[in-house]
């Protein structure tokens, strides 16, 4: 199998997003009894989010306004749509 050429040439920087993913998910399960800190955690997770799509679009020289508009709305509809399910 065949992975798609971004990966191939950065596969760090992917593996380091599914890491962080994969611990907010664990985390988000294990604190349910604490639905202030689960917030908090989909609060960092989605900042995370945006910063490493600014760094990654920086390091590839594509980074533009319109893709910061772009992740910071993906950040915040995130946001909304977790808080409003769970909380």
């Amino acid at each position: 199998m065949k992975l798609p050429d971004p990966i191939q040439k950065n596969p760090f920087q992917y593996l380091f997003l599914a890491v962080v993913f994969a611990l907010f998910a664990v985390s988000f399960f294990v604190f349910a009894y604490d639905p202030h800190l689960q917030r908090r955690l989909v609060y960092a997770v989605a900042a995370f989010y945006f910063a490493w799509s600014i760094y990654h679009h920086y390091k590839r020289g594509d980074l533009e306004v319109s893709i910061v508009i772009e992740y910071l709305l993906f950040g915040l509809f995130a946001i909304v749509i977790v808080s409003s399910t769970f909380f």
